[in-house]
């Protein structure tokens, strides 16, 4: 969606989008009115919604607030209560950097009471310090497994798995808040970049053993781009380390080393990516025109 269109969409709403903060409190499935229009309209702005917004809290709304809670390390529930709304507010209005999210900032910044979540955590759910349980010693393990953590898995996201967790998160460039959220876990399944020695040289100009080589024209995407999706085609946060392939070129989920980028995974497609066409993603808009298109050697790993 162009900038100008969001803009434009949202200077629609502003008479309501200044009522009460609480207005759009705990809204969910199966709720209707201008309060749903608004977080819908909202939503359409982050480019999370494709439907238009017609104030019906259905399906497609109640994913689009998980896929919208997850990437910013909030409560994926779908259920937009009064945090939800502040975030997704303040995203739509460009009052923060999504990419750049601390949930504790935010709530600091806010007024809001920062207090340890408790809880019991499910393997794939946003996980804050406090919570216990299988998703926490899945999280665990997965510290242990790049080198972030000592110990066991104990099932409890207390002071040392919140520490590795910020670590960790700093490794990879992303803002060290301490919350397990979408965009983590999909750095934690990037086992390609561990070199076992908890490095993460994904600069390095050795050639990683390979299985073959194969000549591809290369272009550059973001998710910085308007119109582009948050998200890869397999669900992980657009972000460097991935590829846009032709699936039946390379099929996704392969690991492939690309000279002067670094390890990625085929993770995406695109309508114009046939055949020996792939699509590099780039954190800004300004390493795609930089990278420009280019015909290229890149190395298969798997």
């Amino acid at each position: 969606m162009k900038l100008g269109r969001i803009f434009a969409t949202l200077i629609l709403i502003v008479g309501v989008a200044f009522a009460n903060i609480c207005s759009a409190a705990a809204l969910k499935y199966g709720d209707s009115g201008d309060d749903v229009k608004e977080i819908q309209t909202y939503l359409i702005a982050q480019c999370l919604l494709q439907d238009e917004a017609d104030g019906f809290y259905g399906t497609s709304t109640v994913n689009a607030i998980k896929d919208f809670q997850s990437a910013l390390g909030l409560e994926a529930d779908g259920v937009c209560g009064t945090v939800t709304y502040k975030v997704l507010r303040a995203a739509a209005y460009n009052e923060i950097d999504i990419y750049n999210f601390s949930l504790s900032d935010f709530l600091a910044g806010s007024g809001e009471a920062v207090e340890e979540s408790g809880g019991y955590a499910e393997v794939g759910d946003v996980i804050k310090p406090g919570m216990s349980g299988a998703g926490v010693v899945e999280l665990q393990t997965k510290l242990i497994e790049h080198g972030f953590l000592d110990g066991e898995a104990d099932g409890y996201c207390g002071e040392s798995t919140v520490a590795a967790l910020k670590n960790f998160q700093s490794s990879r460039g992303m803002k060290p808040d301490g919350i397990c959220g979408l965009q983590t876990y999909s750095a934690l399944e990037d086992s390609q970049y561990d070199t076992g020695d908890n490095s993460w040289d994904e600069y390095s100009s050795e050639i990683p053993e390979y299985s073959r080589v194969v000549r591809v024209e290369a272009t550059a995407y973001s998710r910085h781009e308007d119109g582009m999706s948050n998200y890869t085609a397999r669900g992980s946060f657009c972000r460097r380390g991935v590829i846009a392939v032709d699936p039946n070129f390379i099929p996704l989920g392969t690991r492939v080393y690309i000279p002067g980028y670094g390890y990625a995974v085929a993770d995406d497609v695109g309508g114009a990516i046939v055949g020996n066409i792939i699509d590099i993603a780039f954190d800004s808009v300004e390493e795609c025109y930089q990278f420009g298109r280019q015909w290229i050697d890149i190395y298969i790993l798997d």
